[in-house]
């Protein structure tokens, strides 16, 4: 069996890979595409990885996206035109497309439910998704009944397989002073489809709410470049530390005590592995956040009075999630049998 993987952004390195090794435990050939976008390359090769680049970020404009979509997806199929594979793997859109031009089924993972899935149901991609999100989300957007794949337990039980979080240095952020909590922030996304500009409404009045506390020192991890403009809007009472380049997640997420994001990947990430976690993003929030605030582990911020009541002085740490354990050999499984 040859699997094609794709991976198009840094936070698909970290449940992608873990997949493509559990494909080649079970004897698959992998074949490992990637796009230029943030930190992904460096954090392939930080694994070892072997992976093709091809394409690069498309920018934040529409039609600078579309052509982007559409001609990484020619480069992808005329790379992979004479690999005779077997199936995709992926979290993307030019994949599922590049999968129709060379005739193979396509399985798609989807862990929001209210993204725009139109080149899902128009490349019959198969939708991989967790339980937690109800199959009518999709259905109602015209995906068929028998292309969904729900699977037990969340994405992160892929991002987390093989790897004792506790058992991983944490990344040197240097001494903190006594009584000070470390808050790793992520800014949204916004070259994202996705983003709202009501997210980064209220992500800044988080940043403006953090630079004000004496005991609460802000890890600043920067999608762009460009973002790092949002600390030099506000005054610090505790000088802010900036991530200038790509770390592990388990390494950095044990190296603070609390994360502040965009909802997304490092948002359950922080959440799976107990530590309190914030979550800015305001469009329709799905069923794997729903199910994260309501065990407590996720902190939806939609307002000014919300952001008022944030109190990191009093910060507690929970129990990792005691996930699904087998995930990466069910999917490999599910994959096989649609085969």
């Amino acid at each position: 069996m040859r699997i094609w993987i794709d991976i198009e952004n840094p936070p698909q390195v970290q449940y992608l890979t873990p997949l493509a090794a559990a494909f080649a435990a079970e004897g698959a050939d992998v074949i490992v595409t990637a796009r230029d976008y943030g930190s992904t390359f460096a954090l392939l090769e930080a694994r070892s990885v072997s992976f093709h680049r091809v394409g690069a970020s498309y920018g934040k404009e529409k039609w600078r996206k579309a052509t982007g979509l559409l001609g990484r997806t020619a480069t992808l199929g005329r790379l992979l035109a004479r690999l005779q594979l077997d199936a995709a793997v992926h979290a993307g859109r030019a994949s599922a497309l590049a999968a129709v031009c060379l005739r193979i089924p396509s399985f798609s993972f989807r862990d929001y439910e209210y993204v725009n899935l139109a080149i899902d149901r128009l490349s019959r991609s198969f939708v991989l998704f967790p339980d937690a999100i109800d199959p009518s989300s999709f259905t109602s957007q015209g995906i068929r009944a028998d292309r969904l794949l729900p699977f037990v337990g969340l994405k992160e039980d892929l991002s987390f397989a093989g790897i004792d979080p506790a058992g991983v240095e944490a990344y040197d952020l240097g001494a903190a002073d006594d009584g000070v909590t470390r808050v790793l922030v992520r800014p949204p996304a916004e070259e994202s489809h996705y983003y709202s500009s009501d997210s980064g409404r209220v992500f800044q009045a988080v940043i403006a709410r953090l630079a004000s506390e004496e005991l609460a020192q802000v890890v600043f991890s920067p999608r762009y470049a460009r973002q790092t403009g949002y600390l030099d809007a506000v005054r610090w009472r505790r000088d802010p530390l900036v991530i200038g380049e790509s770390v592990p997640f388990v390494p950095l997420l044990n190296a603070v005590d609390a994360v502040v994001a965009s909802g997304g990947t490092m948002a359950r990430e922080a959440a799976y592995l107990g530590l309190p976690a914030f979550s800015v993003f305001q469009g329709r929030i799905g069923g794997v956040d729903r199910l994260l605030a309501e065990q407590g582990r996720l902190t939806l911020l939609a307002s000014s009075q919300d952001i008022e009541r944030l109190d990191f002085r009093e910060i507690r740490r929970l129990p990792i999630i005691d996930g699904n354990q087998n995930l990466p050999g069910q999917i490999v499984a599910a994959v096989r049998e649609r085969l």
